[in-house]
């Protein structure tokens, strides 16, 4: 799962995700995408993009 989210990150092409780095926000997440090691503004940031990520995995899934 954490390699589709890495890909899903790569592939949004933000300026901001670039500016964070791709590798340090997958060191705030383990295999299953559980928030690990990140603070109170990255965790709120993850969760927005975990969900999103999930959402865009169910339609592609169904």
């Amino acid at each position: 799962m954490k390699e589709l989210f890495k890909q899903w990150l790569i592939n949004q092409d933000s300026p901001f995700i670039n500016s964070c780095g791709v590798e340090c926000i997958l060191s705030k997440v383990d295999d299953r995408l559980n928030i690990i090691n990140a603070n109170e503004e990255e965790t709120e940031t993850l969760i927005e993009w975990r969900n999103a990520f999930l959402q865009d995995v169910s339609v592609f899934i169904a």
